[in-house]
């Protein structure tokens, strides 16, 4: 009896330890995740909040080759208003000469998008070296022009799977989302190539409803965005939004440091911010103790009490 009821426990921390650190490009459509997205234990990417799978991609391509992908929404009242797509490539290893050159291709020379300059763009930057790259996007998507291609990559997020989803539970789908995108890849790091796509409607991310809606109209273009003053401010603060979320990504696939692109301009480098903080410190402890001797001496301060204070300083 007290054996089966070891063997009944150990299953049950298996099971719970399988859960706690399932792989999420496992889940099924309708699963839901909270707060992050996690293949293991120390690969873990932070996404606040309630997401729900809305698709799926997983192909067996050759020889230990595995092509997969789950797509994810945050919905309220049946409005999609946020979504984050991520993809992978594994077992890149053993068809490195064949592959590379088929990843740099899809991602620097595509027929649209990918990782140079385009009209449409609000940000680019991509660091390169050898077949290894990084690469930051931040524009907006046209969702209708996405959802039905013409000369327009079908592959996109919105594939049939998701075009089936829409129809299927009704969905109310948002003409326009302010879009981050980014590709990552270095055998150096792993075997594997990341992309990932995360939007947000204008409504959700800043209250503010588009007065044009196609992607070559829209005021969030980079040729009309100087006239819309609150669109402007809004593509910066989103802008900056990417950056944080790339920092993430770049943490999450433990990019080298020399891989990972300098995005100074919208995020702090809070190791710098720390230094310069110690520095201000420094400069002004001498003010700080000729303060405290001032009020010590005019009877301000009692004795324990200005020792105390110019302890508090110097150990600061």
């Amino acid at each position: 009896m007290l054996l089966g009821k070891k063997i009944l426990l150990i299953s049950i921390l298996i099971c719970f330890q399988n859960i706690l650190f399932a792989n999420d490009f496992n889940s099924l459509k309708g699963e839901k995740i909270f707060n992050e997205f996690k293949i293991t234990k120390k690969m873990k990417l932070p996404m606040p909040g309630e997401w729900e799978v809305i698709d799926k991609h997983s192909e067996h391509v050759i020889a230990g080759i595995k092509v997969e992908g789950v797509t994810f929404a945050k919905i309220e009242n049946n409005i999609p208003v946020k979504f984050f797509e991520i993809s992978r490539a594994t077992g890149l290893s053993k068809w490195q000469a064949y592959l590379t050159s088929i990843i740099e291709g899809a991602t620097f020379q595509p027929k649209e998008g990918g990782c140079r300059k385009r009209q449409h763009y609000n940000y680019l930057n991509v660091y390169k070296r050898g077949n290894a790259h990084n690469c930051l996007i931040v524009t907006m998507l046209d969702v209708q022009r996405a959802l039905n291609p013409s000369d327009y990559d079908s592959e996109r997020v919105f594939n049939l799977g998701i075009r089936k989803w829409v129809e299927k539970n009704e969905i109310n789908l948002p003409k326009i989302y302010l879009q981050y995108e980014s590709s990552f890849f270095s055998m150096s790091v792993r075997d594997e190539w990341y992309v990932m796509l995360y939007a947000e409607t204008p409504e959700s991310f800043a209250n503010y409803k588009p007065k044009f809606t196609s992607r070559d109209t829209t005021e969030f273009h980079p040729d009309k965005i100087e006239n819309f003053i609150e669109a402007k401010k809004i593509m910066e603060k989103w802008t900056k939004k990417s950056a944080e979320l790339h920092k993430e990504f770049e943490i999450f696939l433990k990019a080298k440091k020399s891989q990972k692109l300098d995005l100074s301009d919208y995020v702090a480098n809070k190791e710098k911010k720390k230094q310069k903080k110690v520095k201000f410190s420094n400069d002004n402890i001498s003010e700080e103790l000729i303060k405290l001797n001032e009020l010590y001496k005019s009877g301000a301060l009692t004795k324990e009490e200005f020792e105390k204070a110019k302890k508090k300083v110097l150990n600061n």
